[in-house]
């Protein structure tokens, strides 16, 4: 009898245990090949400056979240600061993610072998597609487990998961604004609509979702209080200035319905589908079955708008087998036959096929996908932090080694000079292999975005942080990696103030003249 309970025990947790180890390791295979440095390396550099004591939005300007730079600072502190210890981070969410997505599939009523598969699919195209840790996919990590939160409080009826929601909230905006700010959107209007389909009932999560509101607010509290991070600071720059981006591209943007329903073809197919179930359930009283398929819905909807404004890669495919798992779920209370089921799932597997091959296999999001993966090389050769990175880049598709070279010269230099220094630089672990720090002004270097240019708001205010930062620091010297001529510090300290020196193949040493009339 005992034997027979342990062999239901383990048959009952197996699906979780040999999902958690799939998508952690299909993310922890991928993280390892190829690098965007712009992208990659990022928070990485975040991680380690946290290491060293240096604040966020006080050492350096900063317009995306802050969390990620302290999880990455914990990985760090428990493992070394290393490339494997970064890509356990985001291997480690990307399991996180998919068991839970197990667990929803399995909640709905779908068979556990369903489940599986529709969680391995979820699994292959959730992180994968970057590798490392991403801001976009962290956020959207805690934007998931809002909704999954809201179908777990209907499914049990249990008020208590509604607690969850506002903190999750917040950990989601402290990783990035958007799609944070879009998801809010969404899970209040499900809640409204919630509230009013039968008030008397539903008021009940007011409760808790009151009491979460408090509890997170407190959070934030301790959050900025323990990191010491100051509140005008973070306002001016996360918010403010990082509104202005929204604003330039919600602007500027012009919707092309067409290439839009291209560029998203199986997700609107998949939400067509999902959403005609929805039309024929409207007028019912399984309101379990309406609310879990609108969540879904909104979710959805929430995620592609925030895919059509952002600059980064397309990264939402992880959607379709979230859309084809619910569908699979309820499909027989709108359609007679298994067409659509058939339909459904054959759409499901030829789209993971197709985004894995696209994304993971050849590394689009990574700039990679043209590129012969091959001639990669153990970026060891650079610093021993990075043992185990296939080295190759965007930029030197065709001979890593003429890259690798170049980095080793800039960093020599980079070392041999014992002066206090900023380093611009878009390769940001150089600071972390020669155990200095950067000084960096900003937590990456994307002109217009990461920071102000001249003709755009918050200029003046940038340029007087940068300024006050290299007086409080002494610095009066400036080493940037670049392969042209565009610099960002000619961007931000005028060039009449500036004498620069080209001091190797892709490094130039610029000497800052503080006495120079137009350097304020």
């Amino acid at each position: 009898m005992q034997q027979k309970k342990l062999i239901l025990h383990y048959k009952r947790y197996l699906p979780v245990i040999v999902l958690g180890f799939f998508s952690f390791f299909i993310n922890f295979y991928y993280g390892f090949i190829g690098v965007m440095p712009m992208d990659n390396f990022v928070l990485y550099n975040g991680g380690y400056r946290i290491l060293n004591g240096y604040i966020p939005f006080t050492d350096y300007w900063l317009v995306t979240g802050p969390l990620l730079d302290y999880l990455n600072a914990l990985f760090f502190t428990l493992n070394g600061v290393n490339w494997t210890s970064y890509i356990i981070h985001s291997s480690l969410f990307n399991s996180i993610i998919s068991i839970i997505t197990y667990l929803i599939f399995v909640e709905m009523g779908l068979k556990k072998k369903f489940s599986i598969i529709y969680s391995i699919f979820f699994a292959i195209l959730f992180y994968p597609v970057v590798g490392t840790p991403f801001v976009d996919h962290h956020s959207t990590f805690f934007l998931i487990l809002i909704f999954y939160f809201f179908i777990f409080g209907i499914l049990k009826n249990k008020n208590l998961y509604f607690i969850f929601i506002p903190f999750l909230f917040i950990l989601s905006f402290l990783s990035k604004q958007t799609p944070a700010v879009y998801g809010l959107v969404g899970i209040f209007f499900l809640i409204t609509v919630y509230l009013f389909y039968d008030l008397k009932k539903n008021i009940k999560i007011l409760k808790p979702l009151i009491a979460g509101s408090i509890i997170s607010i407190f959070f934030l509290f301790l959050f900025f209080y323990f990191t010491k991070i100051n509140f005008l600071n973070f306002y001016e720059q996360y918010i403010l200035y990082a509104k202005t981006i929204g604003n330039i591209r919600f602007s500027t943007y012009k919707f092309n319905f067409l290439g839009t329903v291209s560029e998203y073809k199986f997700i609107f197919i998949l939400l067509i589908v999902l959403s005609s179930i929805l039309i024929k359930l409207r007028k019912g009283k399984d309101v379990k079955t309406i609310f879990i398929i609108l969540n879904i819905i909104v979710l959805t909807i929430v995620l592609t708008f925030h895919q059509y404004f952002t600059l980064n890669q397309k990264f939402i495919f992880f959607l379709i087998p979230l859309l084809a798992g619910t569908i699979h779920v309820f499909y027989k209370k709108s359609f007679q036959n298994r067409f659509v089921l058939l339909f459904t799932i054959l759409i499901c597997i030829y789209s993971t096929a197709k985004y894995h091959i696209r994304f993971n296999e050849h590394r689009k999001f990574n700039e990679l996908e043209k590129v012969d993966l091959s001639k990669a090389i153990d970026a060891v050769e650079l610093t021993n932090d990075l043992s185990g990175l296939k080295w190759i880049t965007y930029k030197y598709p065709d001979n890593p080694e003429e890259e690798i070279k170049n980095l080793k010269e800039a960093m020599q230099i980079i070392s041999k000079d014992q002066s206090n220094k900023t380093i611009i630089t878009d390769y940001q672990f150089i600071a972390s292999a020669l155990k200095i720090y950067d000084y960096s002004p900003n937590q990456w270097h994307h002109a217009a975005v990461s920071f102000p240019l001249k003709n755009q708001e918050y200029h003046k205010q940038y340029k007087a942080f940068f300024i006050r930062n290299l007086n409080k620091n002494n610095i009066n010297l400036v080493y940037e990696i670049s392969e042209n001529e565009d610099f960002i510090i000619e961007l931000i300290i005028n060039k009449n103030c500036l004498t620069k020196k080209k001091v190797s193949k892709i490094m130039t040493k610029f000497q800052i003249n503080k006495n120079c009339k137009d350097f304020q």
